[in-house]
């Protein structure tokens, strides 16, 4: 296959992943949001099953690809095939995403464990 070919179809995957890595921490912010969670929100049942169901498998899906995409970076870097930087940015941005999607779901059940209360919990947002 020829390797700009290949250049190509990776910049636009990565691309695409960070789109989704995006959609995560979005998903990561309403799963963590109790207003989501009830009719009080304004938010439809669709968006609460669609959040609910695909969150966790894309989750998963994404930080597999993000591997496959590191390892094939890796060997373009060590390959006769030249360094490309926007790449490397692009998949460092889509780490970060996932990252910070993954920390915001996590944070909230540690601070539940802490403080005692059920794994899942939501705090309730003040109203003023």
């Amino acid at each position: 296959m020829n390797t700009m070919l290949l250049s190509s179809y990776v910049f636009i995957v990565t691309l695409f992943a960070m789109a989704i890595g995006a959609l995560l921490v979005w998903f990561a912010l309403l799963r963590e949001d109790q207003m989501f969670w009830t009719n009080a929100g304004g938010y439809p049942v669709w968006l609460r099953d669609l959040v609910l169901i695909t969150y966790l498998p894309l989750l998963a899906a994404m930080t597999l690809l993000l591997l496959i995409l590191s390892v094939i970076l890796c060997a373009k870097i060590c390959g006769p095939i030249r360094f490309c930087m926007i790449e490397a940015l692009l998949l460092l941005t889509c780490w970060s995403l996932i990252t910070i999607s993954g920390w915001i779901a996590f944070s909230n059940n540690l601070t539940n464990l802490i403080e005692g209360r059920d794994l899942h919990h939501k705090t309730p947002r003040s109203t003023r």
